[in-house]
C-alpha cells in the first residue's frame, strides 16, 4: 500500500473521468491459495476468489461493478481445469452482478515446473455511486460483515503451521455487492479485510482516527487457527480477517445486511 501511494496511485483502485463518468478500475490475484485448488485438484471456485479479490476493492471506491476480465497463464494447457477455472470466473461475475467481457490465457511452459501450475490475474471495472470520501466522525460505527472463511489471503502462514492443507480452507471469497450497493447511502467508507488483517485495513480509512473494537472471543476456524499457529489474538487481528470480510463505517447502527 505505501508503495502504490508513494507512486501516487489511490487506495484500493485507480479513478479515471470518462465523459463525465466516475470510473474505478481493480486489478488482483488470489496468491497461494491457488496451491490449494492444485492440492486438492478442485478448480471450480478458485475464479470465485479472483473476482471478489478484484469487486470488494471496487466497492470501497464507491464503485458498482459492470466489467470483468481475466488474465490466465499455465505452462500446458488443461482444457478441463481451465474450464473449471473459468466457471467459477462466471459465477464470481453473476454473483458480484457484473460481466465477464474477455481475457487472456498464456501458455508460458518454461515458467512453470509442473503441468498443474498456474497463476490467474483478474481486472474489474465499475462506476461510481457515491465516492466513499464522507469523513468518519465521533460516534461512527464500524460494522463487520461476516466472511465466508479464510478469503484469499494469508495461506503461506497456514501452510506452514498446519503443515498440510484442509479441503475447507478453499471455501471461496464472499462478495459484497448486494451489502455494499443496497446500503451506499449510508456508508461513509468502507475496508476490505485483506493481507494486514482487520487492525491495518481499518487504518487505511481511519486515517489515523481513534477508534474502539469490543473485545470478540476467537470462535470456530479462528481460534483453531490461532492455536495451530500459536498466534495471540492482536497478531491474528494483523494477519487474518477473523471473521470480518468487509468493514463498514456509518453513522447508523442498523443496516439492511443478512448473514
Amino acid at each position: 500500500d505505501d508503495f502504490a501511494k508513494s507512486l501516487g496511485f489511490y487506495d484500493y483502485g485507480a479513478r479515471v473521468t470518462v465523459k463525465n463518468r466516475n470510473i474505478v478500475l481493480t486489478c488482483d490475484g488470489v496468491g497461494t491459495k491457488l496451491h490449494l485448488a492444485e492440492h486438492f485438484k478442485k478448480y471450480d471456485t478458485i475464479g470465485i476468489d479472483l473476482v471478489a479479490m478484484c469487486v470488494n476493492d471496487l466497492l470501497c471506491c464507491g464503485a458498482s461493478p459492470t466489467a470483468f476480465m481475466d488474465y490466465y497463464a499455465t505452462g500446458t494447457l488443461n482444457f478441463d481445469n481451465s474450464m473449471e477455472i473459468i466457471k467459477g470466473i462466471k459465477q464470481g461475475c453473476e454473483i458480484a452482478g457484473c460481466e465477464l467481457v474477455g481475457g487472456e490465457t498464456a501458455l508460458l511452459n518454461p515458467m512453470f515446473d509442473t503441468k498443474e501450475r498456474f497463476d490467474l490475474a483478474g481486472f474489474a471495472v465499475g462506476e461510481v455511486v457515491k465516492p466513499m470520501k464522507e469523513t468518519p466522525g465521533l460516534g461512527d460505527y464500524i460494522i463487520g460483515i461476516p466472511s465466508s472463511g479464510l478469503h484469499s489471503n494469508g495461506f503461506t502462514q497456514i501452510r506452514e503451521g498446519f503443515g498440510e492443507f484442509e479441503e475447507w480452507m478453499l471455501t471461496p471469497t464472499r462478495i459484497y455487492t448486494k451489502e455494499i450497493i443496497d446500503n451506499i447511502d449510508y456508508i461513509k467508507r468502507c475496508a476490505h479485510v485483506t493481507g494486514g488483517g482487520v487492525i491495518r485495513n481499518l487504518k487505511r480509512v481511519l486515517e489515523g482516527r481513534n477508534y474502539h473494537l469490543f473485545d470478540r472471543k476467537l470462535e470456530g476456524i479462528w481460534e483453531t487457527i490461532s492455536k495451530t499457529l500459536k498466534m495471540e489474538k492482536k497478531e491474528m487481528l494483523n494477519t487474518f480477517n477473523c471473521g470480518w470480510g468487509m468493514l463498514i463505517i456509518s453513522d447508523m447502527v442498523e443496516l439492511n445486511i443478512e448473514g
